[in-house]
């Protein structure tokens, strides 16, 4: 007989091994590896779903053992023959069950049979619904942003809703069995997919409207597609580092349009989903339909559409965030990777993978070429390009020969204070401003932290409000449905109303409002600046699906003059009449225990620097700091990467960090804090032992437990551990161990192996 080596999707720790199953007369010569299949399984042969690795031949009455047999064959090819292998090597880098790479690998839609109906939603209850949001009586702000949208919309498509509002299961069923909303049944038009509309311009070539095949390279370009022409059908890795504005994207499109001109096909990884449809608007005015786009704000049908044309090798490039990477292309001859330091590639929720880890490894298994870009590279991939781990490519000028870089002008907020211009705007911005203003220009104000202010701070003892389910201060919020105040809570959701704070330490109800946010910022604006049009671009304004590409193409077309913002105005855009940037506290986005802390501070500003003058306008940069003669703030203001990196990997390899070093977190997290005591106690003397029992070449070094930075978090208590080790493969024979010694019911242990925080 004939049998199929499976594993199953849903396996975990106990069940992660392979399982042999019958395959029926009828699906003789029909199953091969990488087929999709449901089997039974477990004494009630309960259908599961799973994955052939493998089939082989057996002899009958081989064994006493009865084989079951293969339910049904649900999707052939659901696997590219390229991922198969590195299915053992995933879930051994990241620490995780075969069953869960599977599950990144396939859709959760493939083998459902046809998406012809989805689940969709809707307001049940207009006036009950209004009146919980005016009242303020919701204390999730998930409610509360699901209730505004929905009052505005006629019906959303339930997964898309969950996944923009990042919303559970459970919250949509507690709106639902509260009656403001319902659910219903619908079918869905595959084809609406965003991003498949006319070309937009790119943000690497100034002044070309759509990308034409006959562009013209300078010579920087040019030498840089040459030399990747030269490794094609080879595994090999690049580093693109190219000033902003240099043209990393039209090197892209032309090594892109060498690949599907030879019929092979390209991954081209965005960090942000707001990135997308530009990226496929670019790529079809090149190419035409080649591309398909995968990310979470799809609906099932239309991912399914796009899941299809990839399978079947209709699409050629595949355009979308991290988890585009597992996309089941053929013929894969390269993989690129815009903005590859964007922490967005990796994953904060489990299995926690790094896209850019992945995307080498396919690479290597496909002889297949890996092209990472980015004006400002990850330090630890600078490194491996300085060591000849990858080969380094340098785009020096903007690829507009009008545009030059920016005059980045330090600015001192402790003088301006004192002149009367107050913390928020700069008396020289203003004047630069104003400029702008007259001449028709435009103008961007980057400040990293959303929400009316960082948070209130109580009159009689200093303590900030506090959210009751996490350690952390609550931020104020304008309330839109009344002129009062929100508190919310950035990592839970708590909301409560401003004039309610109770101070958690002495009782008191008088705070003082801290900081500064986007949508304070917003409100100045508006009153200094009464006839210019401001539009706010944060996660807030961003929450409703297409809000990202409205407000870009509304700031683009000049229906405003003014776009303020946190992190994300920053990345690969492109506004040929912004002439001056404004960024705003400087040093609130260094300050943190992240050792990565300096490095993304250096990237944020060199990004949003970047977006000034890129065409044929002069365009000035304005860093307000109170610490302007910071070094890490000059390296960023002359946009000296090599000076930043110097100094950084100097800082990293006396301290022993990455890439000289890996370093990991182990985490233990328990609703009752007496819990956490005894049994953290129990962990820690495990792991001292453990650890001083490893030959020191494996250099080992464990620091804890300690609180974790937030160490109340959504109700629960978390102390860690950190722990370096020459290398990932170290640390994870380490987690391996754990998983084994304790048991998950009572020891709920997470694991990181590339960890920030230290």
């Amino acid at each position: 007989m004939t049998v199929a080596e499976v594993v199953l999707r849903e396996a975990v720790r106990q069940t992660d091994r392979n399982y042999s199953y019958k395959i029926p007369d009828e699906l003789l010569g029909h199953i091969a590896p990488g087929d999709y299949v449901e089997v039974p399984f477990g004494r009630g042969n309960k259908p599961h779903k799973a994955l052939v690795l493998s089939v082989r031949s057996m002899e009958d009455g081989a064994s006493d053992i009865r084989i079951k047999e293969i339910g049904r064959l649900l999707q052939q090819g659901a696997v590219s023959s390229d991922m198969l292998p590195l299915i053992e090597e995933i879930a051994r880098r990241f620490v995780c069950t075969r069953g869960d790479v599977i599950t990144l690998m396939i859709p959760a839609f493939v083998g459902n049979g046809a998406v012809a109906k989805e689940l969709y939603v809707r307001i049940s209850n207009r006036d009950e619904a209004e009146k919980a949001l005016e009242e303020g009586s919701l204390r999730s702000v998930t409610h509360i942003n699901i209730l505004e949208y929905l009052l505005k919309v006629p019906e959303v498509s339930k997964k898309v809703l969950m996944t923009t509002f990042k919303a559970s299961d459970a919250q949509i069923t507690l709106l639902r069995k509260k009656g403001y909303i319902e659910t219903f049944k619908k079918e869905t038009d595959p084809f609406g997919i965003e991003g498949k509309d006319e070309p937009e311009r790119s943000s690497e070539s100034p002044g070309s409207a759509v990308f034409r095949s006959e562009h013209t390279l300078n010579e920087e370009q040019e030498a840089a597609c040459s030399r990747i022409r030269e490794s094609y059908g080879r595994s090999r890795v690049f580093l693109l580092h190219g000033i902003t504005g240099s043209g990393k994207t039209e090197v892209y499109l032309h090594c892109a349009g060498d690949i599907i001109s030879s019929g092979g096909s390209v991954i081209y990884m965005v960090p942000e989903i707001s990135l997308t449809p530009q990226t496929v608007s670019w790529i079809n005015g090149r190419f035409g339909d080649t591309a398909a786009v995968l990310h979470s704000r799809l609906s099932d049908k239309q991912r399914a559409a796009e899941w299809g044309r990839i399978r079947r090798g209709e699409a050629r490039i595949v355009v979308g965030p991290r988890s585009s990477v597992f996309a089941p292309v053929k013929d894969l001859k390269m993989i690129i990777v815009d903005e590859e330091h964007d922490p967005s590639y990796k994953s904060e929720s489990f299995p926690r993978y790094n896209a850019k880890d992945i995307a080498a490894m396919r690479c290597l298994k496909t002889d297949s070429v890996l092209l990472l870009g980015s004006a400002t590279p990850a330090v630890s991939s600078y490194y491996a390009a300085q060591n000849g781990f990858y080969e380094l490519l340098k785009l020096t000028k903007r690829a507009n020969p009008n545009a030059v870089l920016p005059d980045v002008i330090p600015v001192d907020m402790k003088v301006q204070i004192k002149e009367g211009a107050g913390e928020l705007l700069s008396l020289p911005l203003r004047n630069a401003m104003a400029e702008a203003f007259s001449a028709g220009q435009q103008v961007i104000l980057f400040l990293n932290r959303r929400g009316y202010s960082r948070t209130l701070i109580c009159s009689e003892c200093g303590t900030p409000c506090e959210c009751p389910h996490c350690s952390v201060g609550m931020t104020l919020h304008n309330n839109k449905r009344s002129a009062g105040r929100l508190m919310i809570c950035h990592y839970c959701g708590f909301t409560l109303p401003a004039d309610k704070c109770v101070c958690r330490q002495c009782g008191g109800t008088k705070f003082t409002r801290t900081g500064i946010g986007t949508q304070q910022l917003e409100e100045l604006l508006s009153e200094l600046y009464p006839h210019e049009k401001v539009l706010r671009m944060d996660q807030d304004s961003t929450m409703r699906p297409g809000a990202h590409e409205e407000i870009i193409s509304r700031f683009r077309n000049k229906e405003a003059s003014i776009l303020i913002g946190t992190q994300m105005i920053a990345k690969g855009h492109d506004f040929p009449d912004v002439t001056v940037v404004g960024i705003l506290g400087a040093d609130l986005i260094s300050g943190s225990s992240d050792y990565r802390s300096s490095e993304r501070c250096f990237q944020l500003i060199t990004q949003a620097s970047g977006r000034a003058g890129r065409s044929n306008h002069k365009g000035k940069v304005f860093l307000q700091s109170f610490k302007p003669a910071s070094p890490l703030l000059l390296y960023a203001a002359s946009q000296d990467y090599q000076a930043f990196y110097d100094a950084e990997i100097n800082y990293r390899k006396a301290t022993g960090l990455p890439p000289f070093k890996a370093v990991g977190e182990i985490m233990l997290s328990l609703p009752d804090e007496d819990d956490l005591s005894e049994r953290i106690a129990v962990l820690s003397d495990y792991l001292h032992q453990l650890i001083s029992s490893q030959p020191a070449k494996y250099g080992f070094e464990l620091y804890g437990p300690m609180q974790s930075p937030i160490y109340e978090l959504r109700g629960r208590y978390r102390n860690s551990f950190v722990i370096k080790a020459v290398n990932k493969s170290s640390l994870n024979a380490v987690f391996r161990q754990l998983m084994k010694d304790f048991d998950p019911s009572l020891y709920p242990i997470s694991y990181d192996n590339d960890t920030s925080g230290i």
